[in-house]
Parts: C-alpha cells; sequence; structure tokens
C-alpha cells in the first residue's frame, strides 16, 4: 500500500509536472500572439500616418502652386499698374502743356485781374505737381481715387482758364 500511495503520489507529480509546461507553452504562445497583434496594429497605425503624411505634402504642393500662381498674378498687376501710371503721367504732362501754355498767353495780359488769376492757377498747378510726384506712392487700392483727384484739379483750373 505504501508502495502504491508513493506511485500515485509520484504520477501525480509527473502529471502536474507536464501541465505546468504546457501552461508555459500556452502562456508564451499567448504572448507571442499578443506582441504579434501589437506589431500588426503598429503596422497599420505608420501605414495610416503615412497615408496622412502623403496627403498632407500633396496639400502643400497644391497650396505652393496657388502660392507661384498668385506671385504672378502679383507681378502681372504690377507691372499693368506701372504701365497705367506712365500712360496717365503722359495724359497728364500733354494736359499741364496745354494749361501751362495758357497760363503764360494769360500772363502776357496787363490787366490786374488776369495776374490774379495767373497767381492762383500757378499755385494750384504747383499743388498738382507735387500731387504727381508722388504717383509710385499709390498703390492699385487707391490708383483710382487719385486719378479723380488729379482729374477733378485739372478740370477746376482748365475751367478757371476758360473763365
Amino acid at each position: 500500500m505504501r508502495k502504491m500511495f508513493w506511485v500515485t503520489v509520484l504520477s501525480s507529480a509527473l502529471m502536474g509536472g507536464a501541465a505546468c509546461k504546457k501552461s508555459q507553452e500556452e502562456k508564451a504562445e499567448a504572448k507571442y500572439e499578443k506582441a504579434q497583434e501589437n506589431v500588426k496594429d503598429q503596422v497599420e497605425d505608420i501605414n495610416k500616418e503615412q497615408k496622412d503624411v502623403r496627403k498632407e505634402q500633396k496639400d502643400v504642393a497644391e497650396e505652393q502652386q496657388d502660392v507661384a500662381k498668385q506671385r504672378g498674378e502679383l507681378a502681372e498687376a504690377r507691372t499693368d499698374l506701372a504701365r497705367a501710371r506712365e500712360e496717365y503721367r503722359a495724359r497728364v504732362n500733354e494736359r499741364l502743356a496745354n494749361i501751362d501754355a495758357r497760363i503764360n498767353s494769360l500772363a502776357a495780359r496787363t490787366d490786374a485781374k488776369s495776374r490774379d488769376t495767373v497767381a492762383k492757377l500757378k499755385e494750384k498747378r504747383a499743388e498738382l505737381k507735387v500731387k504727381l510726384q508722388k504717383i509710385g506712392d499709390y498703390t492699385e487700392a487707391n490708383w483710382n481715387q487719385f486719378k479723380t483727384d488729379v482729374d477733378a484739379k485739372l478740370d477746376a483750373i482748365e475751367h478757371d482758364l476758360k473763365d
């Protein structure tokens, strides 16, 4: 009986040891599977991040193209404004030359009213000349206002000359 008792205890011990080994293998296998899942998740996250980065790079490239296009349009607008300034300056100078000739013919008169009128007109013309010297300071936003002001002053001087 003792022998049988020891055989039972020994076989239980052997079986129990085998069972522990198996559970350790199962634990290791579970850890391995979990690690594989973690790696798979990380790879998916990396792929997603790479897609996001590619999308952002595409957006940046499109924005750079838009900026380049806008710079071209700005350069074109500046060129147009410079051309418009020069054309306007030429037209104003023609009108001023005509006004100067008329002022000089009025100055040839000897009456007091003519001399007073000539003095006032020369003063207005001098103010206009100062304004015209600043023609480059005006941007496209206030260019039309500048032209309107200059044209109004020129018209006023011409009107005074007619009177």
